[in-house]
């Protein structure tokens, strides 16, 4: 009964999460207790009258055998490796969906562009009025151009407006890969409509002369905003089309793999997110040059270029083994 009660005892302490034996002595203590008490187990449990026995050393010997067998903690440079490295490495795995969804987006921008430029009355069948709030074809360049200027907000305004563009963008994101799995059909409409909205406001600040000072107040931001909702936006027609054209394998473990590579893309998403909002919410309200914001919008597009095409899979497995 003593050796029972150790075994017991001794379980729940090595199964904690950072308990380790101290020494050799230890170690062969407690696998030769938990080797004997699971060799007696069987005879206990078919000759003892004492069933409450029984299921004491049963429940001695399955917390044994979890410490004696728990797998290892994942490292914190193979966490690191895994988002450094295996994010782009999905991304590139599936990159024809991505693909795919930057062109559903961009076709529609370019549309809305055209018609807005040329035939401004058109601007609000691209652009909510709600959303417009003043910035459509009737208003003067001045008008326009005060909204692309620094605002003289507070710190504290900035951070909960960054705080609320980082909700509304994960939202927009989340719901283009969620809702992939509906066919895709809801993705590819979120696609559409934000293009369309996108390039109606593009085709009205050109059209008024703004274009520079434009672009350097959208660009910074809006590569990796953009680039977030086109990669959740890929990771949800992939998740569609296995539905769809499930290949080879049975429905349920092609939309099961294509979920763990799509839900690896989405959260790989999420900082991308977080640097927009940022962006967005404090930089793009700052005092800031327009060459400072080209070159902050150069420095951003080369550095997500290069993390999703430059980190292969060789050096993940180099870092890992470091």
């Amino acid at each position: 009964m003593e050796r029972w009660r150790f075994l017991a005892l001794e379980g729940v302490r090595w199964s904690r999460t950072l308990a380790r034996p101290r020494s050799l002595q230890q170690v062969e203590q407690f696998t030769s207790a938990y080797r004997q008490a699971a060799t007696e187990l069987a005879r206990v449990r078919a000759f003892s009258p004492d069933k409450r026995l029984a299921e004491f050393i049963e429940q001695a010997v399955a917390t044994a055998h979890f410490a004696v067998y728990r797998r290892n903690r994942t490292s914190a440079a193979a966490i690191l490796a895994g988002a450094v490295f295996g994010f782009p490495a999905v991304v590139r795995r599936h990159w024809r969906y991505h693909l795919l969804a930057l062109v559903l987006l961009l076709v529609p921008a370019v549309i809305a562009y055209l018609a807005v430029v040329y035939y401004p009355d058109t601007y609000y069948l691209f652009v909510d009025k709600g959303l417009a709030a003043g910035r459509d074809p009737s208003a003067s360049a001045e008008f326009l151009a005060d909204g692309l200027g620094p605002q003289d907000t507070s710190a504290s305004t900035d951070i909960f407006f960054s705080q609320f563009l980082f909700t509304h963008n994960t939202r927009v994101a989340f719901i283009c890969f969620a809702w992939g799995i509906l066919l895709g059909l809801p993705t590819i409409y979120i696609l559409v409509k934000t293009g369309l909205m996108l390039g109606g406001f593009t085709g009205l600040f050109v059209s008024k002369g703004l274009g520079i000072p434009y672009f350097a107040w959208i660009l910074p931001h809006g590569v990796p905003e953009i680039g977030a909702i086109v990669l959740c936006a890929g990771a949800g027609m992939l998740m569609g089309h296995r539905v769809l054209n499930p290949g080879d394998k049975s429905r349920a473990d092609a939309l099961r793999q294509a979920a763990a590579d799509a839900s690896v893309t989405a959260l790989g998403c999420v900082p991308l997110l977080l640097v927009a909002g940022l962006i967005e919410g404090i930089f793009r309200q700052s005092h800031a040059d327009t060459g400072l914001r080209y070159a902050l919008f150069l420095f951003m597009l080369a550095t997500i270029s290069l993390w999703l095409l430059l980190a292969r899979a060789k050096a993940r497995r180099d870092w890992v083994t470091e």
